[in-house]
């Protein structure tokens, strides 16, 4: 089969599927299946395209307004993999809930028919070559995913998805204004209507279009994309939302979402830095954005006594760190970038999973309650470890591979003052979410314990997240590192 053709079927794949649990039976068993269907076909058909495009190839569909490279390619393994876990460990959990009578059989199909929807927004948003339609597909996220967070419809989840729709909403218009004069400015050089939407036409042309505009446009674009990565000042959000939501939700608004407004920032980045406005414009920009972030973030973080809270601010401190990666550049630092995009999407949704676990074993989400993890659930507890090490860049561990390399470049590029704020920042994280995790996990339980280790259908899919923290930790996984290069090769206009 063309890839154009597999292209076409991945994004029907989660629509289709999102139509047919909708319509499908008030029937768990059969609503599951169908989930869980739905999701491993979507990782076939999106891990089939990517082992495509590894070596840099692009494909076209729809008269160009789609597409795949290696830049998108990279997004596309974040939605089929982790997306496949997150949706195998969301049919035990769905379960839970509907045994504690949290929710009805209607629910859980609301549930399961959303995620599939959410998971075509975000793979429509991450194929779409068209500027305009890209954010579009971005704004349908929000849309697609509030649903999820309000799913128990009491008061403060409906409150805060109100929170969350205005306040993207808002920072997302910044990010329309970005489109509208990205589109006029390359309209000025390109001459056509179509071209100057696309951006492989405009990143083909951002030496001609005038650098005063992009450089506004980047003001913006950072603004609205960042709102929805969760990038300070405008992160306020995101720790509600991802607290509210169902643990399965929550993995996947942290694990794959904010990757998806951040692919829309690095396409505004890769334009702006080709231009005569150069990578040190926007560099300079990012590393401010990101330090700001991460230390926002950290001073959070030490307060933290709620796991999902906890885990929330970890994601706005790891946009940061990104955005670290994007300002420090040059291969090495966007390589970082990148490697950190997956190495976050997978050690945050095991994270998040872990908190549904946690919660069904002490009914609170209150740390301060909890205690004697490693002897009640060591399973749980393990996998809460890794999560954590990986979170604060132990060696060994996925994450610890893209700070190291973020480092490495800082001081390569001689940026020794921003690369001390970022090493502070990051030890204010690593003394934070130790002092947490010692609190939950050793000791003795502080609370009535509901129930003792999991199943292994349960812990299953977060073993196997867990296996990917550790693989990316300790291996050179050769296709991914090829797909990272060719990735970068593409931002820096190579």
């Amino acid at each position: 089969m063309e890839i154009q053709e597999l292209l076409i079927i991945l994004m029907l794949i989660p629509f289709v599927a999102s139509i047919i649990i909708w319509f499908a039976p008030n029937n768990y068993k059969v609503l599951s299946i169908l989930h869980v269907l739905g999701a491993i076909l979507n990782a076939v058909v999106g891990l089939s395209i990517v082992s495509s495009v590894i070596n840099g190839q692009t494909y076209f569909v729809f008269n160009d307004m789609f597409f795949i490279d290696s830049l998108g390619a990279v997004f596309i393994s974040l939605i089929s993999v982790t997306g496949l876990l997150v949706n195998l460990y969301s049919v035990k959990y769905m379960q839970w809930e509907l045994d504690h009578k949290h929710l009805e059989v209607k629910d859980t199909k609301l549930f399961f028919s959303l995620f599939h929807l959410f998971v075509f927004t975000m793979t429509f948003s991450v194929l779409a070559n068209n500027i305009a339609l890209m954010w579009v597909g971005i704004e349908a996220t929000t849309l697609s995913s509030v649903f999820m967070v309000a799913l128990n419809k009491n008061k403060k989840s409906t409150e805060t998805g109100w929170k969350y729709i205005v306040i993207c909403s808002i920072g997302l218009a910044f990010a329309l204004y970005a489109t509208v004069l990205l589109y006029s400015a390359g309209f000025n050089v390109i001459h056509d209507s179509h071209s100057a939407m696309l951006w492989t036409t405009l990143i083909a042309h951002a030496k001609d279009i005038d650098q005063y505009a992009l450089k506004l446009i980047f003001i913006f674009a950072l603004i609205g994309f960042g709102t929805k990565a969760g990038l300070a000042p405008t992160h306020t959000w995101l720790p509600d939302v991802h607290s509210e939501g169902p643990a399965p939700s929550s993995a996947m608004l942290s694990g794959i979402l904010l990757k998806c407004a951040i692919l829309g920032l690095i396409r505004y980045y890769a334009v702006t830095g080709n231009s005569l406005a150069g990578f040190e414009y926007v560099q300079s920009l990012m590393i401010i954005s990101g330090l700001i972030t991460i230390f926002i973030a950290s001073f959070f973080l030490l307060v933290q006594h709620d796991v999902k809270r906890m885990f929330a601010y970890h994601s706005i401190a790891h946009m940061g760190v990104i955005a670290f990666g994007l300002g420090v550049g040059g291969p090495i630092g966007l390589f970082a970038a990148l490697f950190h995009a997956l190495a976050h999407s997978v050690t945050k949704a095991l994270a998040f999973c872990v908190t549904g676990n946690m919660i069904q074993v002490y009914g609170t989400r209150d740390m301060t309650k909890m205690g004697g993890l490693i002897k009640i659930a060591p399973i749980t507890a393990i996998l809460f470890g890794i999560a954590v090490c990986s979170l604060v860049g132990v060696p060994g561990f996925a994450i610890f591979v893209s700070e190291f390399l973020m480092i490495k470049q800082s001081i390569i590029g001689n940026l020794n003052i921003e690369v001390t704020l970022f090493i502070i920042g990051l030890i204010i994280i690593f003394i934070a979410d130790f002092s947490h995790f010692n609190l939950a996990t050793f000791g003795e339980s502080r609370s009535k314990v509901l129930t003792n280790e999991l199943p292994l259908s349960a812990n299953l899919p977060l073993i196997g997240l867990a296996a990917l923290i550790l693989i990316f930790g300790l291996f050179t996984v050769s296709p991914w590192v090829t797909l990272l290069k060719n990735a970068v090769n593409i931002i820096i206009g190579i």
